[in-house]
C-alpha cells in the first residue's frame, strides 16, 4: 500500500480500496513513465479497474495526478527541514529546495516531466502556488515582519513563473546548470528582499556542493515513501 499517501488523505475523507489501488497504479506509472506518456488505458491495464470505473473516482488524468503532487510537495519540506536543521539557516535551506528541483529536472527526463506537467496543469499549478506561498511565509516571516500573508501569496505569483521558466529553458553549453542555479537563486532570493551579499554569499555556497547527487539522493527518498511502488526506471 501507498501508506503516506493514504494516511495523508484518510485523516479528511479515506480512500476507498478501489480508489486506493487506481492510485497505487497510476503513481507507479506516472513514476515511471511521467505523467505526459501515462494514459487512462495504462492505469486500466496496470489496476485491473475499468475506465469508466476510474473516471468515476477522479474524473480526469490531472485529478489523480494532484495526489502524486501533493506528496511531492510534501517531500519539497523534508528536504527544507534536512537542510535547515543542519546548517541554520532559512535563506539557504530554501535556496537548495530550490536548487534540488533544478538539478532533478535537468538530469532526469521523467522528473522532468512530472515538474513540467505539474507547473502547466491549472489545477496542479494551483496547489503548488497555495503551498508554495505557506512554505514561504513560514520560512522568511521573520525577516519580513511588514509582510502579510496576503504579500507573499502575490509574491509566489511572480517566484511560481521564474520557477517556471527554469523548466522550459533546458541548459546548454552557454547556459550551464551551475549558471541557471545562479540566475534562478538571486531572482527569486532578490524577490524575498535577501540582501546582494546574503545572495551572494548562498549561492557561492550552493554552487560548491555536489547538489547534482542531493537532487537525486532527494528524489529516490520520495520514491521510496510511497511504499509499493516501484522505483523509476533508470
Amino acid at each position: 500500500m501507498i501508506n503516506s499517501i493514504v494516511n495523508r488523505h484518510g485523516r479528511l475523507t479515506p480512500y476507498t480500496e478501489t480508489e486506493i489501488n487506481i492510485i497505487r497504479s497510476a503513481v507507479k506509472l506516472f513514476l515511471e513513465n511521467g505523467y505526459t506518456k501515462t494514459t487512462f488505458k495504462m492505469i486500466e491495464a496496470d489496476s485491473g479497474v475499468k475506465i469508466g470505473n476510474i473516471t468515476y473516482y477522479f474524473h480526469s488524468k490531472e485529478d489523480l495526478f494532484k495526489v502524486l503532487v501533493e506528496e511531492l510537495m510534501e517531500s519539497h519540506i523534508s528536504v527544507i527541514d534536512d537542510v535547515y536543521n543542519d546548517v541554520k539557516d532559512n535563506v539557504y535551506a530554501y535556496a537548495m529546495e530550490v536548487t534540488a528541483q533544478i538539478a532533478l529536472c535537468e538530469n532526469d527526463k521523467n522528473a522532468w516531466d512530472l515538474y513540467y506537467s505539474a507547473y502547466s496543469l491549472p489545477h496542479t499549478f494551483d496547489h503548488i502556488k497555495l503551498w508554495a506561498e505557506e512554505k514561504n511565509y513560514n520560512l522568511f516571516k521573520d525577516d519580513l515582519p511588514g509582510w502579510s500573508e496576503h504579500d507573499f501569496r502575490n509574491i509566489e505569483v511572480v517566484a511560481s513563473g521564474i520557477e517556471f521558466a527554469a523548466l522550459k529553458t533546458l541548459c546548454d553549453r552557454s547556459f550551464t546548470l551551475d549558471k541557471k542555479v545562479s540566475v534562478i537563486l538571486d531572482s527569486l532570493l532578490m524577490l524575498y528582499e535577501v540582501s546582494k551579499e546574503k545572495r551572494t554569499e548562498v549561492i557561492d555556497k550552493i554552487l560548491k556542493t555536489d547538489y547534482e547527487k542531493m537532487a537525486k539522493d532527494m528524489f529516490e527518498s520520495f520514491v521510496k515513501r510511497l511504499d509499493g511502488v516501484d522505483k523509476p526506471k533508470e
